[in-house]
């Protein structure tokens, strides 16, 4: 390896461990195409034969079976929608990979382009001092490529998860429970709002969350506050998240570490609006409660006295 390549090895690195984005023949995508093809014909037949009993067979029982077969047909049309979304995300996700990588192979390209163009010089130590900021400055802006890359990524990742939660089969109550109380753990992700509206949280500890940091509305704005005496935006969102038993960092602009970005489409109760200097948490109905002066709930937002808006992030 010759001094110049040592210097660009990390950008080499970065091109290797990425990938081409290229997907194999018969991989996921279409494999999740040929499953919506397969929901999208069954739901069909599920139509037709709904249509078929409604004609053909009266009563309780003829109802009964043109009622199931409608069901079907919803479901089989929800599978066949999510395998679609999922196709699209998963080909998204792989152009963006491609889209990275021939950036990569472009800094690559103009980095050899400097160290050519030094010729002769190129194998003297003042040549290679003189590529060295030159190699800096393009793996830098790798390192950049790769990053942002990843943060779409995550995002991609998140809505394949979203998408499976909202497109999960939903339970159907056993004969004669229809009317009965809901399943306690749904009762557990249910959170009152001030308005009175009942929104539902992703899971119970994002629930326990969203609950701790209502229940501190009208507390007054303290600077480095951490108590219910009194809070700062990082020290709300902290102390609600230490009591559904998640530890956050303690900087607004830090606590994105503790979780996944996810868009402003699919943010749910207990998701972070994180600011370069200021934090609120999602509650749901298009709201968020954040320690203003005093602690209160406001409308999702994503300007904040000038501040560079990080993202939303769910903690994990």
């Amino acid at each position: 390896m010759t001094g110049a390549e040592a210097l660009v090895a990390p950008l080499r690195a970065l091109l290797t461990t990425l990938g081409t984005g290229v997907l194999p023949p018969g991989g996921p995508v279409a494999n999740l195409d040929r499953a919506a093809t397969v929901s999208t014909r069954a739901g069909a037949d599920s139509v037709r034969s709904a249509g078929s009993l409604a004609g053909a067979w009266s009563g309780r029982g003829g109802s009964a079976a043109a009622t199931a077969a409608q069901s079907a047909a919803r479901d089989h049309r929800r599978s066949a929608a999510a395998n679609t979304n999922s196709a699209t995300v998963v080909t998204t996700a792989s152009a963006r990979v491609g889209r990275a990588a021939a950036d990569l192979q472009r800094l690559l390209d103009s980095f050899a382009r400097a160290a050519n163009a030094l010729g002769p010089a190129l194998y003297s130590v003042e040549g290679l001092m003189a590529l060295l900021p030159v190699a800096l400055d393009h793996v830098s802006r790798g390192i950049a490529v790769v990053t942002k890359t990843q943060d779409e990524l995550r995002s991609d990742a998140a809505n394949l998860l979203a998408q499976s939660k909202h497109h999960a089969p939903k339970t159907v109550p056993a004969p004669g429970k229809r009317g009965t109380a809901a399943d306690p753990r749904d009762a557990s992700l249910a959170i009152k709002l001030p308005s009175g509206k009942v929104v539902h949280a992703p899971n119970v500890r994002a629930a326990r969350a969203v609950r701790a940091a209502l229940s501190q509305r009208g507390v007054p704005y303290v600077w480095g506050g951490t108590t219910p005496k009194g809070f700062d935006c990082s020290g709300l969102t902290q102390w609600a998240y230490r009591r559904a038993g998640l530890e956050l960092p303690r900087l607004a602009q830090n606590q994105d570490d503790a979780g996944f970005r996810v868009s402003r489409a699919q943010v749910q109760p207990g998701d972070l609006a994180v600011w370069d200097g200021h934090v609120a948490m999602i509650v749901g109905d298009g709201q968020m409660v954040e320690a203003g002066d005093p602690v209160q709930v406001n409308p999702i937002r994503t300007t904040n006295l000038g501040q560079g808006f990080q993202g939303f992030y769910r903690p994990r």
